[in-house]
Order: C-alpha cells, then sequence, then structure tokens
C-alpha cells in the first residue's frame, strides 16, 4: 500500500511539472499562435467526462490517454492548456477556426470558478458566421482551458487562438464582408448567366451558372450560412456541392473552349474525370469523412485537367483562354494548398485557409466570366464578319446575277437577230428552188435551158443543206455532244477534197489560188478527216466570200506533234474589236457584213469547237483592207502506215499501194462481228483472220466501248476478252445482256481450265475460244454461229503476217521493262495480268518459246509460288531479248 501511494505522487507530481513546464502566457502581442501547440491533446472516450474543478485538472490529465494523430473521420479529443494573461486585455474571444465542428465544448478553470462556453455547428454562435466564445481572463491569473472538440469529420488540423474581442470584431466583420462579397459574385453571375441562356439558349451560360450554383453551395457549409441563416445544418450535405463541383465544371469549360471540335479525345477524358467525381456524390452524403477525401481527389483532378487543356488552347491562340487560365491558377494555388494541408502533406499554416479558398474561387467565377464575354466578344465579331462576308456574296451574286440576266437577254437579241438572218438564208436559196421546179414542171424552162436550172436547184439545195448542218453542229456544241471519230485517214486526200470542192469556185470569182505544201508531211494521220474537211472548208469559204480581188492560199505544214493548215485571203480584213468576238456564236448576225455578203455567223464557233476537239485550236490575224489569214493547229498522232513524203511527187506513190484493201473493201461481207481485245497486236491479228473469212470487224479495246458499240449499232457475232481494263468481259456481258442483244458472245481468254471454263458458260456466253487461237477451231465456231461457209486455209500471207509479228516483238520492249519492275518491286498481282496477257499473245505470233515459258511462270504464280518465279523470269526475259534481236536482224536483212 505504501508503494502504491509513493507511485501515485510521483505520477503526480510529474504530471504537475509536465504541465506547469507548458503554461501559455499572452502578453497580448501573440498573432497567430495556436493554442494546439502550446497544450496537451488528449484522447476522449464516449464517456469521458469534464474535471470538476481547478485542483482536478493535472490529475484528469494526466489519467488521460495522449492523443498521437489526427482522425480523418468522425471522433473527438480534448486540449489541455494551461494559461496565465500578462496582458493589458480582459476580454477574448477564444477563437477556433480552420475547421468545421459539429460540437466545442470549453470549460475555463479558475481557483474560484468553473466556465462553460459552447459553439460550433449544432449551437448559436455569438458571432455570425464564425466559431467562437466571449471569455474573461484576469491578469496575473492562472487558468485552465479544456476544450471538447466533437466532429463528424476531423480532416483540417483545428486552430484554437486567443483575440482581444475588439480585435476580433473587426476581423469578424472583414470576414464577413469578404464572404458577403465573395458569395454575391456567385450569386449574381450566375442568375445573370442563368438569364442570358434563357434569352439565347448558349450552353456555355447555362453551365457557368451551375457551376456558380455549386461552388456557393459548397462553400456555404464551410461558413454555416444555411445554419446561420435558416436554422437547418446538416453533416452529410457539406461534401456534397464539392461533389458535385467538378462535373459542372467540365462542362462549362468543354463549352468555353470549344474542346469537342478542337481536341475531342481531351473533351472525353475531361468528361469522364468529371463523371467519377459525381459517382462518388451519395457516398459524400452517407460518409462525410469520406466526402473528404473523395471532394480533395476530385477537385485536384478536375482542377489538374482544367489548367491543362486552358493552357493548351492558350498555346493555340484561342484569346478566350487567357482568362480562364488566368481564374484557374486563382482557384488552384489557394484550394490545392488547402487541401494539401488537410492531407497533411504540408505544414499547418497560421490563416484561415477556407477563407483564402473562398476568395480565391470568387475570383475564378469573376475571371471566368471575363473569359465568357471574351468568347461572346469573338462570336460576335465572327458573326459580324460572317455577316459582311454574306452581304458581300449578296452583293457579288447579285451582280452574277444582273451579269447574267444581261447575258441571257444579249443572248436572247443574238438568237432573235440569227433567226430572222436564218429564215432570210434559207428564203434566199429557197426561192430559187421552188422557182426552178415550178418552171420545169409547168414548162416554162426550156429544154436547153433545164440542165442550168438544175444545176441552180442543186447548188442552192446544197447551200440550205449546209446551213441545216451548222445548226444541227451548234446544238450538239450546246449540249456538248459534238464528237469526233479518230481514225487513220489519207492528210493529202482530205486537203484535195477541200481544193476540188472550192478552187474552181475560187477561180471563177477572178481570184487566185495556191495550195503550198510545206515538206516534209505524213500521207496517213490519225484524225476524224470529215471534220478536218469540215473546218477547212469553212475557213476557205470564208475566205472567199471576203475577198474581191487577190488570191487565196492554202499553207500545209507540220511539227513534231502538231499540224498545221494556214489559209490566207486578200480580203476587206478585221478590226481587233472584230476579231475578239470573231468566233462566239451568232456574231455575225448583228452585222452588217452579214447583210453584204450572208452567212449564219455559226461556221467560226463550230470550226473552233471541232478544232479544239482534235486536241487543237483556230488562230487569226488580220488587217483591215490588207486581208485575213486563219491557222488551224491539230494533234499530229500517226501510225505504223505512216510515210514521211519530201516531195509532192511522192504524194500519187504512197497511193498505189492500197488496191488490195480498197478491193477487199469491195467484198461482199458475210457478217458484222465486234471484237472486243485489249491487246493491240491480238486485236490486228484477229481482225485480220476475220477480214480473210469475208467478215465486217469493229474492234474496241476494253468492255465499256463493247457496250456502247452494242448500243450504237447490230452485230450478229461478239467475240469478247474477259480480262481488260476500264471493264472487264464478264462485266460487259452482264450490260450487253440487259440491253436484250441476242448476238451469240463467245468468251476469248488464255484461262483454259474445266472450272473456268465451265463458270463462263454458266454466266451466259454461248461459248469459249481458247488463247491462243487455234485458227481450225476460230473458223469452224464463226463459221457455225455466223452459218457462212469458210475457207480451210485462213492462214495470212507471210509478208504480212510477218509484218504483223515484227510489230509484236517490237511491242515486246516495254512488255520486258514493266515485267522487270514488277518482279522487281514484288508486284505479284500485276506481274500474273502480264504474264496472262503474254501468255495469249505469244503463241499467236509463234513465239513458241516464250508461250511455253510463260505458260510455266502462270502456273507458279496461280499457285503463289513466288519463291520458285525468279529463275523462270530470267529465262523469259533471255528469250524476249532473242527475239527482238532475231527480229531486229531479219529486218535489217
Amino acid at each position: 500500500m505504501g508503494s502504491f501511494r509513493l507511485l501515485t505522487t510521483m505520477l503526480l507530481c510529474f504530471c504537475t511539472f509536465f504541465v506547469s513546464a507548458n503554461v501559455y502566457v499572452f502578453d497580448g502581442t501573440q498573432r497567430g499562435h495556436n493554442l494546439h501547440d502550446k497544450g496537451l491533446v488528449l484522447s476522449a472516450e464516449n464517456n469521458a467526462r469534464f474535471p470538476d474543478s481547478f485542483a482536478q485538472v493535472e490529475q484528469w490529465a494526466s489519467m488521460q490517454a495522449e492523443q498521437t494523430q489526427r482522425a480523418l473521420f468522425s471522433g473527438r479529443y480534448w486540449l489541455v492548456t494551461e494559461i496565465e494573461n500578462h496582458s493589458r486585455y480582459q476580454d477574448l474571444v477564444l477563437y477556433p477556426y480552420n475547421t468545421v465542428l459539429s460540437n466545442v465544448e470549453t470549460r475555463i478553470y479558475s481557483e474560484t470558478e468553473v466556465e462553460r462556453f459552447f459553439t460550433g455547428g449544432m449551437h448559436a454562435n455569438e458571432y455570425p458566421f464564425h466559431y467562437g466564445n466571449k471569455i474573461h481572463l484576469l491578469p496575473n491569473q492562472r487558468y485552465y482551458i479544456v476544450t471538447l472538440f466533437e466532429s463528424d469529420y476531423f480532416y483540417t488540423p483545428i486552430k484554437l487562438e486567443l483575440i482581444p474581442v475588439k480585435e476580433f470584431e473587426r476581423q469578424v466583420t472583414m470576414d464577413n464582408l469578404l464572404m458577403s462579397l465573395c458569395f454575391s459574385v456567385g450569386i449574381v453571375l450566375g442568375l445573370y448567366n442563368l438569364l442570358i441562356y434563357i434569352g439565347s439558349k448558349d450552353m456555355t451560360h447555362l453551365y457557368y451558372a451551375m457551376f456558380a450554383a455549386t461552388w456557393v453551395f459548397a462553400w456555404s457549409h464551410f461558413f454555416h450560412i444555411s445554419d446561420q441563416l435558416f436554422g437547418f445544418y446538416s453533416a452529410h450535405l457539406h461534401w456534397l456541392g464539392f461533389a458535385l463541383t467538378p462535373i459542372t465544371n467540365v462542362l462549362f469549360y468543354n463549352q468555353l473552349l470549344k474542346l469537342k471540335e478542337t481536341h475531342p479525345s481531351l473533351s472525353t477524358a475531361s468528361l469522364w474525370v468529371g463523371a467519377i467525381g459525381a459517382i462518388g456524390a451519395p457516398f459524400c452524403i452517407l460518409f462525410p469523412g469520406f466526402g473528404f477525401l473523395w471532394a480533395t481527389l476530385a477537385t485536384g483532378s478536375a482542377l489538374c485537367m482544367g489548367l491543362y487543356v486552358g493552357i493548351l488552347r492558350l498555346m493555340e491562340g484561342f484569346k478566350p483562354a487567357r482568362y480562364f487560365v488566368l481564374a484557374y491558377v486563382c482557384m488552384a494555388i489557394p484550394n490545392m494548398v488547402g487541401n494539401f494541408t488537410n492531407l497533411g502533406l504540408l505544414p499547418p499554416i497560421a490563416i484561415n485557409l477556407y477563407l483564402i479558398g473562398l476568395i480565391g474561387t470568387a475570383l475564378d467565377a469573376l475571371l471566368l466570366a471575363f473569359a465568357v464575354a471574351d468568347k461572346y466578344r469573338l462570336t460576335n465579331e465572327e458573326n459580324i464578319e460572317l455577316n459582311k462576308n454574306l452581304e458581300a456574296k449578296v452583293l457579288k451574286r447579285t451582280y452574277e446575277l444582273e451579269q447574267l440576266a444581261t447575258e441571257l437577254r444579249d443572248a436572247s437579241e443574238a438568237k432573235s437577230r440569227f433567226l430572222a438572218n436564218m429564215s432570210h438564208e434559207i428564203r434566199t436559196p429557197m426561192t430559187s428552188i421552188i422557182g426552178y421546179a415550178d418552171g420545169i414542171m409547168l414548162g416554162d424552162i426550156k429544154p436547153h435551158e433545164r440542165n442550168h436550172a438544175i444545176s441552180v436547184i442543186l447548188q442552192n439545195s446544197r447551200h440550205v443543206l449546209g446551213l441545216i448542218n451548222d445548226i444541227l453542229d451548234m446544238s450538239k456544241i450546246e449540249a456538248n455532244r459534238l464528237e469526233v471519230e479518230l481514225i487513220e485517214a489519207n492528210l493529202f486526200q482530205s486537203i484535195t477534197h477541200v481544193e476540188s470542192l472550192l478552187g474552181k469556185q475560187i477561180r471563177d470569182k477572178g481570184l487566185e489560188f495556191e495550195l503550198n505544201y510545206h515538206f516534209p508531211l505524213p500521207d496517213y494521220i490519225v484524225v476524224d478527216p470529215t471534220r478536218l474537211r469540215q473546218i477547212l472548208l469553212n475557213l476557205t469559204s470564208n475566205a472567199l466570200k471576203f475577198t474581191s480581188v487577190g488570191k487565196i492560199s492554202i499553207d500545209v505544214s507540220c511539227t513534231q506533234d502538231t499540224l498545221s493548215v494556214r489559209v490566207q485571203d486578200t480580203g476587206i480584213g478585221m478590226t481587233s474589236a472584230e476579231q475578239k468576238e470573231l468566233f462566239n456564236a451568232f456574231h455575225q448576225a448583228d452585222s452588217s457584213t452579214t447583210r453584204k455578203y450572208g452567212g449564219t455567223g455559226l461556221g467560226l464557233n463550230i470550226s473552233k469547237s471541232l478544232a479544239q476537239k482534235l486536241d487543237g485550236d483556230i488562230t487569226v490575224e488580220s488587217e483591215v483592207g490588207s486581208g485575213t489569214a486563219f491557222t488551224l493547229s491539230v494533234g499530229l498522232y500517226t501510225t505504223q502506215r505512216t510515210k514521211w513524203l519530201n516531195t509532192f511527187s511522192e504524194i500519187h506513190q504512197s497511193e498505189e499501194p492500197g488496191t488490195e484493201s480498197e478491193s477487199y473493201e469491195t467484198e461482199s461481207l458475210k457478217g458484222e462481228v465486234l471484237l472486243a481485245e485489249d491487246h493491240v497486236d491480238n486485236c490486228r491479228l484477229i481482225t485480220r483472220i476475220l477480214e480473210r473469212m469475208g467478215l465486217s470487224v469493229t474492234a474496241v479495246e476494253n468492255g465499256q466501248l463493247a457496250v456502247q458499240a452494242v448500243l450504237d449499232d447490230e452485230f450478229d457475232l461478239i467475240l469478247m476478252d474477259i480480262q481488260m481494263p476500264v471493264m472487264d468481259g464478264e462485266q460487259a456481258f452482264n450490260f450487253i445482256q440487259a440491253t436484250g442483244c441476242t448476238a451469240p458472245v463467245i468468251a476469248l481468254t488464255a484461262n483454259t481450265m474445266s472450272h473456268e471454263v465451265e463458270r463462263y458458260l454458266k454466266l451466259g456466253f454461248t461459248d469459249h475460244l481458247a488463247k491462243p487461237i487455234d485458227r481450225a477451231e476460230f473458223a469452224k465456231k464463226v463459221s457455225h454461229y455466223l452459218n457462212i461457209t469458210v475457207e480451210e486455209d485462213l492462214a495470212l500471207p507471210d509478208e504480212e503476217f510477218s509484218l504483223l509479228k515484227s510489230q509484236y516483238i517490237a511491242g515486246l520492249h516495254e512488255q520486258l521493262v514493266q515485267l522487270q519492275n514488277q518482279l522487281k518491286y514484288h508486284d505479284f498481282d500485276g506481274l500474273a495480268r502480264s504474264i496472262h496477257a503474254l501468255k495469249g499473245t505469244s503463241a499467236m505470233f509463234d513465239c513458241h518459246d516464250i508461250y511455253q515459258t510463260v505458260t510455266k511462270i502462270d502456273g507458279l504464280l496461280k499457285e503463289k509460288d513466288y519463291d520458285k518465279v525468279e529463275e523462270p523470269m530470267a529465262d523469259l526475259f533471255e528469250l524476249i531479248h532473242i527475239a527482238i534481236q532475231q527480229s531486229e536482224c531479219n529486218q535489217a536483212i
């Protein structure tokens, strides 16, 4: 028993020494001193009670366990502080701040009495929107201040400070003024933007109003606005506003920064951040301690995301982002400092972090309002600019419509004048035609005058026909349907035709006429001879019309790629203004020259359009009183048959060898055959074989042209290659069937496998012919489907076949390069097509070694044994080289 008393005495002495050693002397000059740092923080059990008197405090404190760490969730604890007042102030305020508490009960023990004080969220506080109790401490007297802190959420390091009453009242007044100003900013700006949204339906303003509402609601619970204004307090609503603030914030800056349009991935990520924060709202209501952690994480993530996208948009030149970034900095700095302090990552700070956080949020709202206004300004400027552009476009369109109306009016007037002039042009020759015809029928024309009358009728009829042709050509030009047919034609025959038609008329008018050839010139060219003659007749007739004295000359020359024909006269000439309008349709219809010289004003317009269709043009040089020169230029395209002539005498020699083909054309043909074959050499050979059978052949190079040919003409037999560019044989066959064509269609292909032939027949092809062509089988099937008798010997003359073969081998140069490139770059699909085409042609021209090699390669490519292709390809290249060299040697001999 004595030992127990000794131990108790020693413990009391130790506690007395410990407590006394930590007496806090208040001299009235300290500011920001936290009593937590001066007293004992003790654990408070649920049934713990305050000590009864001053004398019991030390013993009572020694019996309580020390509180070693702060609880993040709900709890209660004691703070025991021994204090002596050495200041001139007796009336002080014991002010707990920087946290939100449910209940703070304080008892001040003096040697004579015990005073009780209450503050916190569950009590009516003495000072508006602030915790704190007014206490009275006598000078030089020692007190024990024992405070019990109770809260549903211990998350912020609590600060407890002694402040003189008057000083505290000034502080409260200033704090409440700042607080009212901050909340007023949020409420006013929120309502203002809500009203703007109602009028404009701009979602930016609605999201701003929602953001303002959530942060006003959130911060109001820190300052017990609902408690002190409406008498309602609930710790469970404390973190609800902060859990919802991220989603409203994210929605707002997505609209403000146009994030969805510029950075859709960032927009999606930010929306997920806001949505995840909102998902935790129910848990924040149920568990306020958890709400602190959740809201800290959600608001911090939303702040970081907002700062990132704001800086990104600012760097991209979006001007409202400058206010946005500044606003977020103002909000982020105090709130992130507060969050880190709450989590214990920063040491306690002797300032009211909540008030600083509220001020930062209010500044954020104010600066965001500037950002919204700046965006509205930009939008307004864009609308103004858009309106200006729209007005400019309307003015431009109005001007264009006025110009179009003027052009339409001019065109209408021009056509009216044209119709009047055309009526005159037609009536004049028709008067002669009808008059002479009536005279012959009535006997007014004497027998010896009939030939003259018939000549007049014929001449005037041709004139009317020319007028009608001009009108038809003009309508085709306006409908963009004027076409040319490019064929092999004799250049000198086309020029001579013009001379034979107009040469005599020119000389009969007393004019000189010259036709000059400037050699060298090609004999055969690819052109539309009918359209070429039409252009030259128009130009020469025009020269004849406007020339009374002097001469008319035609000069023919060529360069490497252009054929030029110059028609020059010594007529009346033209002014510069007339030359500019010369090629416009109906140009002459309103001029005085029409009435004097006649004409519709269509000839030159038609001629220019035809020249452009022939890859050329017509230019004019003229001087009033000195004559006019028209120069026709067309694209010069030669054929393998073309010979370049150097003298006039060679012209007739080049025309003599054509007797065989001419005699052949006079033979009675036994059927019309359409041949669709994309390989030029194959096409030539098959065409000559068919022609030797007495058949008329229309050859086209792809399926699309084959379909068009069937639409234009009727055929007795169609030979259709399967693999062709633009449209293959199968596609063309489907279209031909759709046209209702009943002619037999034979498939031409090197694909001779039984399943492939069976597929062609199932598609509807009448029959199948394999490449290379077996001439006996070919003749048998063609004669069968055309019901004609064909001579067994269809072999071409050796000379003709040798010419075709040499042309084929000459073309192997290009195929060789193509095959080498396809093999080099492993274009096996293209190589398969090229080998397949070569397989279909080589045997037809007796290149059997090449045929056997490509047949082997074709099989390997079909089986996709690409590793085995290189060796036979090398053999093929060697065979092609040999064939080319032999062909060149034979030609040299």
